[in-house]
């Protein structure tokens, strides 16, 4: 009997005891979003509530949390030529006739298809093109094997490579008249005289009279992309980019004082006027934005 009392007591002891330990259990730590051995971002704690460990709360805008972090942010825009400057796309007139083209400052695959007329494609195949890789001075085949081109213009259908130089040019400077300031460019007449053919119908320009020899100078600053007689109707031409909207060109000269790549400034010569490949002795001027022919006067106070 003794003996039975005191089990009692023991067991009853032993589960009193067992109660106050779960009494004084911590409570469990927070629980971890994912699978084990997975690298996952632990729950937010409810607001209000503190970590129950003294551990500083998730906080999702902590460093190494933040998704913007990671975001990619794009360079920002370093399109420049190989000579440092910004790129300018030649917009040259051409002649769609032509069975060569000569790449010059600005040419590219894309725009020199866009002006001949012809599909990217095949440009690339006629000159076994890898890519749309191609050098200053460098001639491409615009038209296919066999191609004929009319009589009208059967003898020039080949460009002759124009010479190239860079820095400025050393040319003097001339006073045709007054200035005016227009889209940003402060523009001169090219050239003394007055105006004896107006733009429009298949004037793409203006042609202005005077005597062989006067200087024809540029109509603004800019850098010269073309200087030859490779052109079609242009006879001694000279072509100046002013910026990537803007180019001027000078066609009929009688000799020509720049080289392509100089830069000029307005006012500056850059031709003596002539009659090559026209009528009589004039200056066809013209004024081309993005490549579209524009009325010259619209720019120039002639």
């Amino acid at each position: 009997m003794l003996k039975n009392t005191a089990f009692r007591t023991g067991s009853a002891a032993l589960v009193f005891m067992l109660g106050a330990c779960s009494w004084l259990q911590q409570p469990a730590a927070p629980v971890v979003a994912g699978t084990a051995g997975s690298s996952t971002t632990p729950t937010t704690a409810p607001t209000g509530q503190t970590n129950p460990y003294g551990a500083t709360p998730y906080d999702p805008n902590a460093s190494g949390n933040t998704a913007s972090s990671n975001v990619y942010t794009p360079p920002a825009s370093t399109s420049t030529s190989s000579s440092g400057g910004a790129y300018i796309p030649s917009n040259a007139p051409v002649d769609i006739n032509a069975e060569t083209h000569t790449v010059v400052r600005g040419d590219t695959v894309y725009n020199i298809a866009k002006r001949y007329h012809i599909q990217q494609d095949d440009l690339r195949q006629w000159n076994n093109l890898a890519d749309n890789t191609i050098g200053v001075g460098q001639v491409l085949r615009v038209k296919p094997t066999g191609y004929t081109a009319p009589a009208a213009t059967a003898s020039n259908n080949t460009s002759t490579p124009a010479p190239t130089a860079s820095g400025p040019a050393t040319t003097p400077t001339v006073s045709t008249g007054s200035v005016r300031t227009v889209s940003g460019i402060t523009w001169q007449r090219p050239t003394a005289g007055n105006i004896i053919s107006s733009f429009g119908g298949s004037n793409k320009g203006v042609d202005i009279g005077g005597t062989a020899g006067q200087a024809v100078v540029s109509a603004a600053n800019g850098k010269v992309v073309y200087a030859g007689s490779g052109l079609r109707g242009y006879g001694n031409l000279v072509i100046v980019q002013h910026n990537d909207t803007f180019l001027t060109a000078y066609g009929h000269n009688q000799n020509i004082l720049v080289k392509q790549g100089q830069t000029v400034k307005r006012g500056q010569t850059i031709a003596r006027m002539g009659s090559s490949d026209a009528d009589r002795t004039k200056l066809h001027f013209e004024v081309r934005e993005k490549g579209k022919p524009v009325n010259p006067t619209r720019f120039v106070a002639f």
